[in-house]
């Protein structure tokens, strides 16, 4: 059975305004291009749509039935086209984040409740097992948005500046290297230090991984520990010290025996990014409250607006990847 999409719409149509003239008009045709295509349906269905008296239309028992189902049908397929507008704005889908190193999310509620508040209907889910190599999975599809340090040249991949940050060592309140000022790598010498996990195959060389091999420092013991919060801990209870990002560590000093000391200002600060590989609008959206939070921004007060995106973007050019220990800014933390 040979039936389009137009046969349904003819129907639907006819039976709403009772005479082909009214019906032609409506869907933009002409009466004889209309008579014709109701003439192709009947014979291709066999039976009469439409018993004729005069100029009126009246549905016949089987051209009732095909009206039903044709108003199903262009329920779904109005429903469809609603859906499909609606993911194209960017008001519906789903948004996949993560982070590089870090498996800390304080910072992500505050965000998320602002724009489910503008999109409620986008789902955003954290794809924890992409925070070590979360290029790669941005590149296979299986992730969004990640907050990254490292870069990778690539054209499918843009780059946008979220924030900047800076390194601290996070240390135990009661351990000798707690009354200092500020911490050199060399005071690593003979510690038990904790670090997280990464992957030596992946991109640059952590810096402060470097900075230890080029100063010859050896700690007694150099832990790998995934997990942020199992970190902290560690070294709350007098088991090692750390490196970590000063906004990171900042909601656990509270409550804990721990402290933090920056490290020798030679060790810049870092810039962090989005990088997706998609630009979609909810996309955009989300990277627009990302850099308003990071700016400072109260996203509770006040309500403040953002400029919703509704446009196509272009893919910026690729970053240049540096090499050397001094511009740490492209290794991983």
């Amino acid at each position: 059975m040979n039936i389009a999409l137009h046969h349904f719409r003819l129907v639907d149509t006819i039976s709403k305004e009772g005479t082909l003239t009214k019906a032609a008009k409506t869907l933009h045709l002409t009466q004889s291009a209309l008579s014709h295509q109701l003439r192709e349906l009947e014979r291709e269905l066999d039976v009469q749509i439409f018993d004729r008296q005069g100029k009126r239309l009246h549905l016949s028992d089987q051209g009732y039935r095909f009206l039903r189902t044709s108003e199903k049908i262009l329920a779904e397929i109005k429903a469809l086209e609603e859906d499909i507008t609606n993911y194209k704005m960017g008001r519906t889908g789903k948004l996949t984040i993560s982070m590089q190193c870090y498996t800390a999310y304080h910072w992500l509620p505050g965000i998320i409740k602002y724009y489910k508040k503008r999109w409620p209907d986008i789902n955003i889910q954290i794809l924890s097992e992409a925070t070590r190599r979360p290029l790669e999975y941005l590149m296979n599809g299986d992730l969004d948005i990640g907050i990254i340090r490292t870069q990778m040249v690539n054209t499918r991949i843009r780059y946008e500046p979220i924030f900047e940050d800076q390194l601290m060592a996070v240390i135990s309140k009661d351990h000798p290297l707690a009354q200092k000022d500020i911490i050199e790598i060399c005071d690593f010498q003979d510690q038990e230090l904790i670090l997280p996990l990464y992957d030596p195959s992946y991109q640059d060389t952590p810096v402060i991984e470097a900075l230890i091999e080029a100063q010859h420092v050896k700690p007694k013991t150099l832990h790998r520990i995934h997990y942020t919060d199992a970190t902290i801990e560690m070294v709350n209870a007098g088991l090692g010290i750390t490196v970590m990002a000063d906004w990171i560590v900042e909601p656990y000093l509270k409550d804990r025996d721990i402290v933090v000391k920056p490290l020798h200002h030679g060790i810049a600060k870092r810039a962090w990014f989005a990088a997706t590989c998609k630009q979609t609008p909810a996309i955009q959206n989300f990277l627009e409250c990302l850099k308003m939070y990071f700016s400072g921004v109260d996203l509770n007060a006040g309500e403040p607006e953002i400029q919703e995106y509704t446009g196509t973007m272009q893919v910026a050019a690729p970053l240049t990847r540096y090499n050397t220990i001094q511009d740490i800014k492209n290794y991983q933390y």
